[in-house]
């Protein structure tokens, strides 16, 4: 499978957005010497065959393992320690977080059932004290074999010597073999590798996982000698500062609230996006389907009954017959006038604009209403005279927002004037006498009028209600 780099890079900055500096500032280089990737602290190299291999998603683990080393400062952190073990516990720990994030692990890589319940120190320290432990064990063993050989020499004689001898080069082989078969992963005690080939001893610590640290020792001594650094490295060096003040475990924990607080940027970016597509309108016709209906959600009798005009209706309520006629009295009756618009900008999805329209029934049944729809334009009204109306009416938007263009859309004569809302967009500057309904969280702070929130758990539980 093809790669490239700055499509994983992409892929990084978004999973993991807590180390974006570190993953914008750090060098990527193909370098085919090397089996697989590994990094020196300024670089990731990587050998391209070996990603080729893998998929999308293996790739971008890869890499993401060798920036956390690189952003929680294991190299200069592995200075002074047994460096198998550290390996071993940075490896397990990394790849165990990594794992829960929902990257797939690779072939031979360090793979620790619990290492999700340690940070690398913790885990280091664990593995540092099994090894202790380890050797412990098998120098007593060692000890009751010299004590044994030492009670032996007391009957040897002149032959001594030699026999002891022999016996020191056969339980020198035994130990050695008894190490390196109880446990593969980790190395000699600092005093036994220091009697040994350092050279050979380096070269075995550095093949852990699956990923090559040989680079670290240089690194660390590189760092150590006070080179002069590249701006590059000073500002690589600088954001290593910021993520490596966390371990593991609270990098990620970070992470995780970095990465919430981007997705809620992203969404009011999108939202911003959405209402502001400048002055002009999409003009789209929006398929609604079918309205339905719900509780009501306001006591529109109660909001509506200082606004009464008089409208005269004939009423039988007071019939006679005169002549052999039906006689009827014309008679005042009281009802209140309601003109509604409905927000139906890009933010509005249909199942919004299905529950203002509920709504607009229930005003129905306390008022003659007529409604529009705006998003920088406004549409016009269509009059409301029973719920049909309401199910066949069409509707255009999905542009931007303008509530100025809503407030002057209603009749000077008409007392009450509905907006219904999400509330995502400046509020005119002037006082305005209108009520709004604000369906969601969104928090609005007009001059004048009256504003109804319906919140965003309220209409989760009349969906629920109505999917029964």
């Amino acid at each position: 499978m093809a790669f490239e780099i700055e499509n994983i890079k992409k892929k990084m900055l978004v999973k993991y957005p807590f180390f974006g500096s570190v993953i914008t500032n750090v060098d990527y280089e193909e370098k085919k010497e090397i089996s697989t990737a590994s990094t020196d602290g300024k670089t990731i190299y990587y050998n391209p065959d070996f990603l080729n291999d893998l998929s999308n998603e293996q790739q971008v683990f890869v890499f993401a393992h060798e920036t956390c080393h690189i952003a929680l400062n294991h190299i200069l952190r592995s200075e002074g320690k047994n460096s198998k073990l550290w390996n071993i516990a940075t490896d397990a720990v990394i790849n165990a977080l990594l794992r829960k994030d929902g990257l797939p692990l690779i072939e031979n890589c360090v793979n620790i059932e619990d290492a999700l319940n340690y940070n690398a120190e913790e885990l280091y320290e664990k593995l540092l004290k099994e090894q202790q432990n380890s050797n412990q064990n098998q120098g007593e063993q060692s000890q009751d074999k010299e004590n044994t050989g030492e009670a032996n020499n007391n009957f040897a004689g002149n032959n001594a010597d030699n026999s002891n001898q022999e016996n020191d080069n056969f339980e020198k082989e035994n130990n050695n073999s008894q190490l390196n078969d109880s446990n593969d992963t980790i190395e000699k005690s600092d005093d036994e590798k220091s009697s040994g080939d350092n050279s050979t001893e380096n070269t075995k610590n550095n093949e852990v996982g699956h990923d090559d640290h040989s680079m670290w020792e240089e690194a660390v001594k590189e760092n150590n000698s006070n080179k002069n650094k590249s701006e590059q490295e000073k500002k690589l060096q600088e954001e290593i500062g910021k993520t490596s003040k966390y371990n593991e475990q609270d990098a990620f924990s970070e992470n995780r609230k970095e990465k919430k607080r981007e997705l809620e940027k992203l969404k009011e970016s999108l939202f911003e996006t959405i209402m502001n597509y400048g002055n002009s309108t999409n003009s789209n016709l929006r398929e609604i389907g079918d309205v339905g209906k719900s509780k009501s959600l306001i006591d529109w009798r109660y909001i509506l009954r200082e606004a009464i005009t008089r409208n005269v209706d004939w009423s039988y309520q007071n019939a006679f017959i005169e002549d052999g006629f039906l006689k009827v009295n014309l008679e005042e009756i009281p009802v209140s006038e309601t003109e509604i618009v409905l927000d139906t900008s890009g933010s509005i999805d249909e199942n919004l604009l299905r529950n203002f329209l509920r709504e607009c029934k229930n005003i129905l049944a306390s008022s003659v209403i007529k409604v529009g729809c705006f998003d920088t334009k406004f549409y016009g009204f269509t009059e409301i005279r029973n719920i049909s109306d309401i199910d066949n009416m069409h509707f255009i938007g999905g542009g931007g927002t303008n509530f100025d263009v809503a407030i002057n859309a209603f009749s000077k004569r008409v007392e009450n004037k509905i907006i219904f809302t999400d509330g995502r967009a400046d509020m005119p500057k002037g006082k305005v006498n209108v009520i709004w309904i604000v369906f969601g969280n969104h928090k609005i702070n007009p001059v004048g009028g009256k504003v109804i929130y319906v919140s965003e758990e309220k209409l989760r539980e009349l969906n629920r209600g109505r999917n029964r």
